[in-house]
């Protein structure tokens, strides 16, 4: 799987969601101006982040047990990396990413602090309008939630705006509905939370009931009905 582009059209919860979607594993590099940063990813989900001199050291340190023992870091302290150079960093859209998978070799259980979900949603927090609008870009789609939405919920700790708005979303009301009920609240942030709930799972798009339509008019069929009689 080749996966790279630039964050300013592609977003880290756009990211997140692929790679959670195919479980995948192996490091995400991403080159700012003024740090390139790996970011280890074990079956979809971000265990480790580190900055890195030389794009070229990430791929001689192959065995994850063995670098973490050489960068003299714990496994129970692995989400302060996140915290520290992925979380601290959502809002910068200026970096090119790729993403490079399989050749890590995680040889023991990675403890998961933040679930994929979880980053995906605040991902979703810092998106601009312009990002938004690739996914919400029609006041009359309707969502529903996914049969599966409450196991996905149960990993993401929801803002109190967050909640408001994923109340609202009933099957029925379309994104226009929902943004003129979420009274108090600025349609970027209901769309964001809509954006979030789409990228992990917890929304998904509702389908349009198809209206079975007769092949003949009836009252042609009414006319061949009479016709046949008559024979």
């Amino acid at each position: 799987m080749a996966l790279t582009g630039d964050l300013s059209v592609f977003n880290f919860a756009d990211i997140l969601q692929v790679l959670a979607k195919d479980r995948k594993s192996g490091v995400l590099l991403v080159e700012w101006k003024d740090i390139v940063i790996a970011y280890y990813i074990k079956d979809g989900e971000l265990v480790f982040a580190r900055p890195v001199d030389k794009v070229f050291r990430v791929y001689t340190d192959r065995d994850f047990d063995k670098l973490l023992d050489k960068l003299r870091i714990r496994k129970e302290d692995l989400h302060k990396t996140i915290d520290k150079f992925f979380l601290s960093r959502l809002g910068n859209k200026e970096g090119i990413f790729s993403f490079t998978p399989g050749f890590i070799k995680y040889n023991s259980d990675i403890p998961v602090f933040y679930p994929v979900e979880e980053l995906i949603m605040r991902a979703s927090r810092v998106l601009t309008p312009e990002e938004v609008e690739r996914k919400i870009s029609d006041e009359m789609l309707i969502f529903e939630k996914d049969k599966n939405w409450e196991n996905i919920l149960s990993k993401v700790k929801l803002t109190e705006e967050e909640k408001k708005v994923l109340d609202l979303v009933d099957g029925n009301r379309s994104v226009a509905d929902v943004r003129k009920a979420a009274s108090g609240l600025d349609t970027l942030t209901v769309d964001r939370a809509l954006y979030g709930f789409l990228a992990t799972g917890i929304l998904r798009r509702k389908k349009k009931e198809r209206t079975q339509r007769p092949s003949i008019s009836l009252d042609l069929l009414a006319k061949i009905i009479e016709r046949i009689k008559k024979l």
